[in-house]
């Protein structure tokens, strides 16, 4: 027997999601998806030039596809009705502070546009917030189960 959907929430299989210092669409805007192609072309023509091997195909099949991925993916959209809990870290990935500013704001922006979304900021963790602050992904997903699970 099939479960069926609720239209009030997300399907019976999914408590929500936990979004781990996540890529978010609204953050690759066709400014930050070009300036991301445009600093990696450098890696991308020293890759072209070494010899042929599994891992020089996947990434510079990766790098053919990052900008019309990230572009793509910027057009789309998060289930309103599926609850999510953005844990972003206290250090961005990023080395500007300008770069990290548009990352934060992804982050805020992505958690206010839902009644079921939240914002959790892992003090002191850098992007690898799982191995930085476990305690901090473990209670986010036990007050995700709490609020949301079946």
């Amino acid at each position: 027997m099939m479960a069926a959907k609720s239209p009030n929430g997300p399907p019976p299989w999914i408590s929500g999601a936990l979004l781990v210092d996540a890529g978010l669409p609204n953050f690759y805007t066709d400014r930050e998806t070009a300036k991301y192609v445009a600093a990696n072309e450098a890696q991308i023509s020293a890759l072209k030039g070494r010899p042929a091997t599994k891992e020089t195909r996947q990434l510079l099949a990766t790098a053919d596809e990052f900008g019309p991925t990230r572009h793509a993916y910027h057009g789309i959209s998060w289930p309103r009705n599926v609850p999510a809990t953005v844990i972003a870290s206290s250090k961005t990935p990023f080395d500007t502070p300008q770069d990290a500013q548009l990352w934060r704001d992804a982050q805020a922006q992505f958690a206010k546009a839902a009644a079921n979304r939240n914002l959790v900021i892992a003090k002191g963790s850098s992007h690898d917030i799982p191995a930085d602050r476990p305690d901090v992904v473990i209670k986010a997903v036990d007050a995700m189960v709490k609020a949301h699970g079946h």
